[in-house]
């Protein structure tokens, strides 16, 4: 009788642990999506609304949601206080900061601080240009990490089962 539970629950606990990077998988594309959004809401806004960008990023962060939006409204707040800083170095040192909170990559990380360096300083067509330019890289991350998504999503899955079953081969 104890083996049969002991089995069940190293089973489940596979399973559950193959779950939860089939998870993490998704929220990394999730995060991926929605900060390709913001880029693209950031252009809207710096041409065609032609907002002060703590304004723009205010707006932005309310029609986002999640992680992107907290991070945004700490940029807008540090960035009407005075002596903080420029855009670029609050950018940067707001992402890094939140970094435990984002499942983003090195390279995912590197794209987004180089996207915030030069915002406010160029005219408003070099700044969408600027922004196309990091939203193209983004897309491509994007790309590969769909591709890890679909094919990863199935190792775990299959892993995480043989993985269990053989752990309680070796322990009955």
């Amino acid at each position: 009788m104890l083996r049969v539970l002991g089995a069940a629950l190293v089973l489940g606990s596979s399973l559950l642990y193959g779950w939860k990077l089939k998870t993490q998988l998704s929220d990394h594309m999730n995060q991926l999506l929605a900060i390709r959004e913001l880029f693209k809401m950031l252009s809207g806004e710096i041409a065609y609304a032609k907002a002060p960008l703590p304004e723009a990023f205010g707006r932005i962060a309310r029609r986002q949601g999640g992680a992107v939006s907290d991070i945004l409204l700490e940029i807008a707040g540090r960035m009407e206080r005075p002596g903080e800083g420029s855009l670029g170095e609050i950018w940067c040192q707001v992402w890094e900061q939140h970094r435990g909170e984002l499942l983003l990559w090195e390279e995912e990380l590197w794209i987004i601080q180089g996207m915030g360096k030069n915002l406010g300083y160029l005219d408003i067509e070099m700044q969408r240009n600027h922004i196309a330019m990091y939203t193209g890289q983004l897309e491509e991350r994007i790309a590969q990490a769909g591709r890890e998504l679909r094919a990863k999503q199935k190792l775990y899955q299959y892993l995480s089962v043989t993985g269990g079953l053989f752990l309680i081969l070796i322990l009955i």
